[in-house]
């Protein structure tokens, strides 16, 4: 069986990630280069909004409303050591989180990918988990008023973050140390780190 292409959407600039809003309904595209975020209706193909920004589009995530719509995007952006908060029925940019500075005797990691490239939300979507390759550290943000929970050292440079179904545990890939932490989000600890 062949596979064969049946659309291209055109976006300004190339394509970091595509991303599936929660309920299905839209496919968001982020570019680097073009310094856009692209709205695609999915069930039209047809493009609905385009957002431009100062910075190139990294890594997203988001939440969602009470009827399972589409609430908040938080966006990553390059050499930004944090992210943006965008309201996602209004596409404005609601505000920019700073990571935490580096606390005193720590060096930044300067290898690897962006400053801040890898998030989640919570399947509850009561926490906000976001990489930091400069700390070589993830943080935890409570939803929805994105206070910091706590903060847990993993590997060098850490990537990507993936988290388990019941959002207990997130495992985040260390480009720098070519190793996988495993965080378990409830003690907020590393709890393995696989080579």
């Amino acid at each position: 069986e062949h596979l064969v292409r049946a659309k291209s959407i055109p976006i300004k600039g190339a394509v970091h990630n595509t991303y599936v809003t929660p309920d299905g309904k839209h496919v968001i595209a982020g570019s680097i280069a073009g310094k856009t975020i692209t709205a695609i209706d999915a069930q039209t193909e047809q493009v609905l909004w385009v957002m431009d920004w100062d910075l190139g589009i990294r890594p997203m995530t988001f939440d969602r409303n009470a009827d399972g719509s589409t609430k908040n995007l938080y966006v990553q952006l390059s050499n930004y050591n944090g992210f943006a908060v965008v309201d996602f029925a209004t596409h404005k940019e609601l505000r920019r989180i700073d990571l935490p500075k580096l606390p005193a005797g720590k060096k930044p990691v300067l290898e690897g990918g962006n400053e801040s490239h890898g998030m989640a939300v919570t399947e509850d979507g009561t926490k906000l988990v976001v990489d930091s390759r400069l700390n070589s550290a993830v943080y935890i943000y409570s939803l929805p008023d994105l206070k910091l929970l706590g903060s847990v050292d993993v590997g060098r440079s850490p990537d990507w973050v993936t988290l388990t179904p019941d959002s207990k545990k997130a495992y985040v890939a260390n480009a720098g140390s070519n190793s996988v932490s495993v965080v378990d989000l409830v003690a907020m600890k590393e709890v393995t780190r696989i080579p």
